[in-house]
């Protein structure tokens, strides 16, 4: 292999990138505006779409299959619910809970791997 990034690490900074996105919107804004404001809410959606979209390209990348480890199954089930569902159907205690317990976590692995490199 030559000095060049493995393509399963071409992910990687990108879902670190969005997880740092999702965590500066949250300290935004706190769970009542999250119920209230619809934008917000609306944009963490995108945000934890994208996120899911980058959990994909990485086990992809990595040869193993999306739902072969935990972290990247949810975030790639959490991915095709909101990418998938009307907004009335959202589960949004799900997102509300990814967002305030899970993103930070998540940004540990993700970056615990770009370290192992």
């Amino acid at each position: 292999m030559s000095g060049d990034i493995r393509p399963d690490r071409h992910a990687l900074p990108e879902l670190d990138a969005l997880l740092d996105q999702i965590a500066l919107l949250r300290d935004e804004g706190n769970a009542a505006r999250f119920g209230t404001d619809a934008r917000y809410r609306w944009v963490l959606h995108r945000l934890w779409i994208a996120a899911g979209n980058e959990a994909l390209a990485y086990t992809a990348a990595a040869g193993q299959a999306v739902r072969a480890g935990r972290t990247w199954a949810n975030l790639y089930d959490l991915r095709n619910h909101l990418a998938h569902s009307r907004l009335p159907d959202i589960d949004e205690a799900l997102v509300r809970r990814f967002t305030w317990s899970r993103a930070g976590p998540l940004r540990n692995t993700v970056q615990d791997l770009l370290r192992r490199g």
